[in-house]
């Protein structure tokens, strides 16, 4: 198996797998959406709410900001505390504000430095004149699985696309490159060529709209193009690396006959 990056940003990671079956690579992105416990806003208590969002709605809204998620947290299925609120599985984050106001994720103010919002923008309420708003969020590390709010990521792949072109019988008439939507074809040299084949989506309209029939897509079920996509709570490659070890352990626990699934 071989990995080659193609593109790695603060939220974002691009990279070309080879030598994996579609089994494998669905069982990462999974892994991805599912498995990694990550911080994210799970109780709120409300002091007071004048805004023309409910408890209920805010509370949700809270619970979609992306929170940064360090290492040294427990589950609060591992913890011994018995209310969940505890320093060793629980951040609070706590807000006190008036209006006049756009009111946004970066007003929250965390017990915890490491564990903030991952953008300061996200709005959550408006409040008007005289209106107040005052509450308490817990936040606890949670699994994907369980709720969206603590999915760390987008994680998608393709397979390497294939791009045929039969000389024979092209009349190079040009309307396969007038038919891709992502307009990656073009006629160079007396042939068609395909300017960035990773970038191909298969849609096949270039062989829909091809006359003679001289151009085939296809794809290679042993390459990849994977993607991840972070919302912020950490970096893709730390996303990565925390999806390839849940992998590795429930690997481990099938072969070693342990019931973790």
């Amino acid at each position: 198996m071989e990995i080659e990056i193609r593109e790695l940003k603060d939220d974002r990671l691009k990279f070309f797998l080879s030598g994996a079956t579609p089994e494998f690579v669905n069982s990462l992105r999974r892994a991805i959406l599912q498995e990694i416990p990550v911080m994210a806003v799970d109780e709120v208590d409300f002091m007071a709410n004048d805004s023309v969002v409910d408890d209920e709605i805010l509370a949700h809204r809270l619970g979609q900001v992306p929170l940064h998620t360090p290492e040294g947290y427990l589950l609060p299925s591992e913890c011994d505390c018995r209310d969940g609120r505890c320093s060793n599985c629980s951040v609070s984050l706590t807000l006190k504000t008036e209006g006049p106001s756009l009111v946004k994720s970066g007003i929250l103010e965390s017990s915890d430095t490491e564990v903030v919002p991952a953008s300061d923008s996200f709005p959550l309420t408006r409040l008007g004149e005289g209106q107040k708003l005052e509450l308490m969020a817990i936040a606890r590390l949670g699994f994907g699985k369980d709720h969206p709010n603590w999915q760390p990521a987008l994680a998608s792949y393709k397979y390497m696309p294939i791009f045929g072109w039969k000389k024979d019988g092209c009349t190079l008439c040009g309307d396969c490159v007038e038919a891709c939507p992502p307009d990656l074809l073009e006629i160079a040299d007396d042939e068609v060529v395909i300017n960035d084949l990773e970038e191909c989506t298969m849609c096949k309209a270039c062989v829909d709209a091809c006359p003679e029939g001289a151009i085939d897509i296809d794809q290679d079920s042993s390459k990849f193009i994977f993607k991840v996509e972070s919302f912020g709570c950490m970096s893709p490659v730390r996303i990565l690396e925390k999806a390839a070890e849940v992998l590795k352990e429930k690997c481990e626990d099938f072969i070693g006959g342990t019931e973790r699934f």
